[in-house]
């Protein structure tokens, strides 16, 4: 078995992923003390929380916008997108090779690549979490963050309980994806073999 190095996340795409990572766990956190104001107080008064947290909300808007227009326009859009068999047997594959191959030290079904860096099911997952979940998370904050201005869409959606419930919601599911993402990071042939891709940007894979 030969080993090739490939480059699979440009500067830029580093860059905004640790931007996000870093902007979804503080606001994970903040959200956690702005729920539960009599009883946690990691930032102090809820004021401040709430101030850190519009923060780490509008950065997370701004880096949703840089990832968006980076992928469109270089045409990286391409991982995101899953095909048939993506989403058919090849996720299946993958599936089963997270729940038994892994553990009995078989090698990766799908061997990244500079045109098909993600997995059929991270294509899957990436897909749905930057296609739907983060926008209607981003959206549902916005409109939070401005209830006069926006007052007839909140109405129309249901009012602010309807808006903070689909808010939270949404926030647990992303909460949950990530959780799920930090434990695949650990599925490398090291420990640190996955996150050391995305700071360097080049991984290791293996070849016949």
């Amino acid at each position: 078995m030969s080993h090739k190095r490939v480059y699979l996340h440009p500067l830029t795409e580093r860059i905004w992923h640790w931007i996000h990572a870093l902007a979804v766990v503080m606001l994970a956190i903040t959200g956690v003390q702005l729920h539960w104001p009599g009883s946690i107080h990691w930032f102090g008064s809820l004021k401040t929380a709430m101030s850190i947290h519009e923060f780490f909300g509008a950065t997370l808007v701004l880096d949703f916008l840089l990832w968006l227009f980076y992928n469109l326009f270089s045409g990286r859009i391409k991982h995101y997108i899953p095909t048939m068999f993506d989403l058919t047997k090849g996720a299946v594959i993958q599936a089963k090779f997270y729940g038994l191959g892994i553990f009995q030290g078989k090698p990766h079904p799908f061997a990244p690549t500079e045109d098909n860096k993600f997995n059929p099911l991270q294509k899957t997952s990436y897909f749905g979490l930057m296609a739907f979940l983060v926008p209607l998370l981003l959206a549902s904050g916005i409109l939070y963050m401005f209830p006069v201005r926006f007052a007839g869409i909140i109405k129309a959606i249901g009012g602010m309980t309807v808006l903070g419930l689909a808010h939270t919601a949404i926030a647990f599911i992303v909460v949950a994806f990530v959780t799920v993402h930090l434990y695949l990071t650990t599925t490398g042939h090291t420990l640190f073999e996955e996150i050391m891709t995305m700071i360097t940007g080049w991984k290791e894979t293996e070849e016949d």
